[in-house]
């Protein structure tokens, strides 16, 4: 038995009781420290419906618990949870939850929303491209991290998907904001587009060449994508000419 699956047996037994489910939660969160438990939140997310305690937990902000106090861990399990509830359900409420806890100022809640993307994606990838087309249009750089990370997945990306992740980048690209929260978006652009072209390497390296040179902000992010080992070891001639060419630049 797997350790995600010892969870849910756990999980099964005070799934009916808020108060216990909320003390083993926290108990079991790994908070404070560098990594919370995962697993937890996935097995959580098998096996629980209750949308009222979920969108609950998404009210403990900030304030109420930082990133590395383990009560934190209640509104990241939500995420994930909600992510895995709206297969079923297809609320609209939930998106909404989403979208504000992206943008959240603790970075693991952030993380989270895109577990919760995901798991949309891997059950249903054209509801999330429907979502993700409507929202990039009015979205600010956390929401746009949001978005771009949730597609960075190896489970929902092949070729045809990855032409879409190359759209919504471009959106990015052309209207791209710098105001104070442009380094969380930064951030998220210098990794998800190696893991795009990963998928798809000739679109891809023909989608960053032809970004070389235009701004000096995304030639650095080219940069980093281009020197992740996935383009780097699996494509050193082309991902090496590409790089040479930016640090031209």
């Amino acid at each position: 038995m797997s350790k995600k699956e010892e969870l849910i047996q756990k999980l099964k037994l005070i799934i009916d009781d808020p108060e216990k489910l909320e003390r083993f939660i926290i108990e079991k969160s790994n908070l404070p420290g560098p990594r919370a438990n995962l697993e937890l939140a996935l097995a959580l997310s098998e096996v629980y419906e209750n949308i009222d305690v979920l969108t609950k937990w998404t009210e403990i902000d900030a304030d109420q618990a930082d990133v590395n106090d383990p009560r934190s861990f209640l509104p990241f399990c939500s995420a994930v949870s909600l992510g895995k509830l709206y297969i079923k359900t297809k609320d609209k409420k939930i998106v909404r939850v989403l979208k504000k806890l992206a943008n959240d100022d603790r970075w693991r809640i952030r993380e989270a929303v895109a577990f919760g993307f995901q798991r949309i994606g891997e059950h249903n990838l054209s509801e999330l491209k429907s979502i993700f087309s409507k929202w990039i249009e009015k979205s600010n750089n956390r929401e746009k991290r949001a978005i771009l990370v949730s597609l960075a997945h190896p489970e929902i990306l092949d070729r045809n998907t990855s032409l879409f992740c190359f759209k919504i980048l471009e959106n990015v690209f052309e209207n791209m904001e710098r105001d104070d929260d442009f380094e969380i978006l930064k951030k998220g652009l210098e990794f998800t587009i190696s893991v795009y072209t990963a998928a798809n390497p000739e679109y891809g390296f023909s989608f960053i060449e032809k970004w070389i040179g235009k701004d000096e902000v995304i030639d650095e992010i080219i940069k980093s994508n281009l020197k992740k080992n996935r383009l780097l070891k699996k494509h050193p001639k082309k991902a090496g000419e590409l790089l040479k060419m930016s640090l031209n630049n």
